[in-house]
């Protein structure tokens, strides 16, 4: 039978070789601590960072706040004249009706009417 474990070498005795340099390898790094291990932070120390970015934060939003408080937003011509977007609604809604009439869809054409307005309404205002 082959081992196929030792496939590779030249003779058990360069496997062995290589096996224990595995082995020194595990033990070396066994002894000192992992990279990530190092670098990493306590879950304290992250906290407190975050915690001071979130200051930070807040104190950059406070600013920009004080910076617009005083600029007005636009006017539309919605807000000027919200009677012209009502009366826009229903002169749509009367059209739409009218059509429906002329051309005889019956009920469900009808019904069809104020979701078609609506649709309309939204798109143009």
């Amino acid at each position: 039978m082959t081992d196929i474990r030792a496939k590779g070498f030249e003779s058990p005795s360069h496997l062995q070789e290589h096996l224990d340099e595995l082995d020194e390898e595990r033990a070396i790094s066994k002894d000192r601590p992992a990279p990530a291990a190092e670098g990493k932070k306590s879950a304290e120390q992250e906290i407190a960072a975050l915690r001071a970015e979130i200051a930070e934060l807040k104190a950059k939003l406070s600013t920009i706040r004080a910076q617009t408080e005083s600029v007005a937003a636009p006017v539309t011509e919605s807000e000027v004249r919200p009677w012209l977007r009502i009366a826009a609604t229903v002169a749509m809604t009367y059209l739409l009706g009218r059509i429906v009439q002329r051309l005889r869809l019956g009920a469900s054409g009808a019904a069809a009417v104020p979701m078609i307005a609506a649709q309309l309404d939204r798109r143009f205002w």
